[in-house]
């Protein structure tokens, strides 16, 4: 604890003689009384002035001199036959140091503990940078009803939108080749984990992406869904585990049911729940990674509802009406992809006071904040701007409502500036 003593206050007063009848002010401050008349005095010399912009004007004394003023204080006068107290009075002169003796009003305030204070501080924050491992079906249902070409190029649209910029994507297909065979007996995923396009930061890596998706052709024979989502899950724990600051989350994407175990080529889980219960295995684990999937045609919007169910994502999306059904797929999941919440604020010494808290919105990261309301809960969001806690009494998390959280995913560069007060403060 912090020890503060209040120093005593001394305020020296000085009363200059009621005989005198003017003053002057230096430009520094400082003031010079000049000598005063007296009854039947006779007219004395004039007083000197040093560090006083004015002189002051002609004291005298019966019998003595006017006194000398040095830097704004008068320092007495001589006459003769005796000494006075007041430069001005009649009467004999003396030398004169203080009119009056120093008044002291002094105080001497207790000692007193202050507590630790925190320091009040603004934290610049920013949306968590989204990875994206995309899982696409390459077998060879995909050549037909141009579901190759309609998901081809609503891939390399969304690579190269400038909406993507900063999004971080690896691309796999699936199966492996086209014999389709499993690469283990269990369908454990391992030679899925490595993306065949490793991962980096759009728009950059759109070209290997797109030439990737170029090289590639639905040839394959069956679908070994349950390989594919272990394969593509794995390797988003990998990347999430490697970048816990990032927000990664895995995409899958099918036109069919799992198949063919039957024909010696599936794997041992082919039913729609028990592929959603893989995802489900790692939305719950730590760290939590979400899947989200889209069907691009009607047979398998079972099992992708599944995963997506049971992978933290609600629901799969629906791309079987062309390209733009799946770029609007792929633009959704980028949305919701990323949450729009911060940790609370925790300085090194003090308590936050949840009530001091505030927040504001720097469009494109710089220029003038824009401040945002705080908002008892989520419901008090409606349709406009707002951002409240996740618990108001013992918060440990900053939400955005959804409208100041789509204004900040539709501006890559934004940032928010939280702004902390103490306890006490």
């Amino acid at each position: 604890m912090r020890r503060f003593h209040v120093l005593p206050l001394v305020l020296p007063l000085v009363l200059a003689a009621a005989s005198y009848v003017g003053c002057s002010s230096s430009n520094s401050g400082t003031q010079s009384y000049g000598g005063g008349t007296a009854t039947g005095g006779a007219a004395g010399s004039g007083g000197s002035n040093t560090d006083a912009s004015v002189g002051g004007s002609a004291g005298s004394v019966t019998g003595g001199n006017g006194g000398s003023n040095t830097g704004g204080s008068n320092t007495g006068g001589s006459s003769t036959g005796g000494s006075s107290t007041d430069a001005g009075n009649t009467g004999g002169g003396g030398a004169m140091q203080d009119a009056m003796p120093d008044v002291d009003f002094s105080y001497d305030a207790p000692s007193y503990d202050a507590p630790e204070a925190c320091a009040t501080a603004a934290v610049e924050a920013s949306l968590k940078p989204l990875d994206l491992y995309m899982m696409i079906d390459r077998s060879g249902s995909m050549a037909q009803n141009s579901k190759w070409t309609n998901q081809s190029n609503a891939l390399k649209s969304f690579f190269t939108d400038p909406q993507s910029a900063g999004i971080t994507v690896a691309l796999r297909f699936f199966p492996l080749n086209d014999n389709s065979s499993p690469q283990s007996p269990t369908c454990n995923g391992n030679a899925y984990a490595t993306p065949l396009v490793d991962w980096g930061v759009l728009p950059g890596h759109a070209a290997a992406l797109g030439s990737a998706i170029d090289g590639t052709s639905p040839t394959g024979l069956f679908t070994p869904t349950q390989e594919a989502i272990n394969g593509v899950l794995k390797g988003a724990l990998t990347r999430q585990q490697a970048f816990p600051g990032h927000v990664v989350s895995a995409v899958i994407v099918s036109d069919g049911t799992p198949c063919c175990l039957a024909s010696g080529y599936g794997c041992p889980v082919e039913t729609a729940a028990g592929i959603g219960a893989i995802a489900a295995t790692y939305f719950s684990g730590t760290p939590s990674i979400r899947t989200f999937a889209i069907y691009v045609a009607t047979d398998a919007t079972a099992v992708m509802t599944a995963i997506a169910q049971q992978g933290g994502t609600t629901q799969a999306y629906d791309a079987t009406g062309g390209s733009a059904a799946f770029l609007a797929a792929l633009k959704a999941i980028q949305g919701s992809a990323i949450p729009c919440d911060f940790d609370m604020p925790h300085p090194s010494t003090g308590t936050v006071d949840p009530d001091q808290v505030s927040l504001s919105y720097l469009p494109g990261g710089a220029g003038n904040p824009v401040p945002v309301s705080r908002v008892p809960d989520s419901s008090a969001c409606g349709g406009g701007d707002g951002w409240y806690y996740d618990n108001n009494a013992n918060p440990t998390k900053i939400s955005l409502c959804p409208t100041t959280c789509a204004t900040m995913k539709a501006d890559p560069q934004a940032k928010v500036n939280i702004a902390t007060g103490c306890l006490g403060s």
